[in-house]
């Protein structure tokens, strides 16, 4: 019974910053943070905050997570959905919306410094790295020409 209410409920709405940005030698990197508890590589995404556009949100989570200044893009990339965990044995299905964000700089310090790891990647590399297949398939067919400012 419980797997038929899983699969009627709406999945839980969050957003997400495709952070990326360009090499001294012209080529594209991505960023990616790991996960608090599991250390899982992932992108900035969290629920929705009230008062803010999605891609508003977006970047307000590349901002906690990564510390990422820039300027995020409000039309979508796509969109995943994964299962968030609470704990053992209680987790929800989220969708997640994708927003370019084009990183202007990364601060020294911001809120989840020592809760995460980031690093820049090639889009290959991160596509690699990923374990949500939508989200591999984002990562390797943004455009950022696309998405200047």
């Amino acid at each position: 019974m419980q797997r038929v209410i899983r699969r009627v409920l709406k999945p839980y709405q969050q957003f997400g910053a495709l952070p990326f940005r360009w090499s001294h030698n012209g080529s594209l990197k991505v960023m990616l943070v790991t996960t608090p508890g599991r250390k899982r590589w992932m992108i900035p995404k969290g629920w929705p905050i009230p008062g803010l556009e999605p891609h508003e949100s977006a970047a307000r989570e590349a901002f906690e997570e990564a510390g990422l200044i820039g300027y995020a893009h409000p039309e979508t990339v796509g969109s995943f959905r994964y299962n968030k965990r609470f704990g053992p044995g209680r987790q929800v299905r989220c969708s997640v919306e994708v927003f370019p964000l084009h990183v202007d700089h990364q601060r020294f310090h911001w809120l989840e410094k020592g809760e995460r790891e980031t690093r820049w990647l090639s889009t290959k590399k991160a596509a690699s790295l990923v374990s949500q297949p939508e989200l591999k398939r984002i990562i390797l067919g943004v455009h950022p020409k696309c998405h200047r400012p």
